[in-house]
């Protein structure tokens, strides 16, 4: 059995959003590269990814986080470019940036990380950068037009 899961902090996008990220797959689909597209309804944006985490520490951790944001109201941002991790010679990790109006975003971030700093967390330690995760790339097939595609891609 297992004792441990995967576990990151993210917002959910209203179905508005997924529609738009929808669009932006569907042209990019047109390129026929071996890609593995996120489902436009598990699309969000990560806040905090904690990794492995054991099956006991979700309660405490549940607990510690629940109502944390409870007053705050919807995050106002806007979609900024395509690009690719490690970089667009290279994609492996499709994403669409995010501008984030009012700071919002960069705030939850900072409430989140000093919080579960309390509780034994590691900071982040490259600055936040506010992106959602639209597909990952399996193969090399046909890279090179997804290459040009980020570099052109409004």
């Amino acid at each position: 059995m297992r004792h441990t899961v995967r576990i990151f902090i993210a917002v959910t996008l209203n179905q508005e959003i997924q529609k738009v990220l929808s669009r932006a797959q569907d042209h990019l689909k047109r390129l026929d590269c071996d890609v593995k597209w996120v489902k436009p309804e598990n699309i969000h944006l990560t806040l905090k990814f904690l990794g492995e985490i054991n099956l006991k520490e979700i309660d405490p951790l549940n607990k510690k986080l629940d109502g944390l944001f409870a007053d705050s109201g919807p995050i106002g941002m806007e979609f900024t470019r395509l690009g690719a991790f490690p970089d667009a010679e290279h994609p492996r990790i499709l994403w669409i940036g995010l501008k984030d109006n009012g700071q919002e975003i960069a705030r939850r971030v900072s409430i989140l990380e000093s919080e579960l700093g309390k509780m034994g967390f590691k900071k982040e330690a490259k600055p936040f950068s506010p992106h959602v995760t639209i597909g990952r790339t399996r193969s090399p097939k046909n890279l090179n037009l997804l290459s040009e595609a980020l570099s052109t891609y409004p």
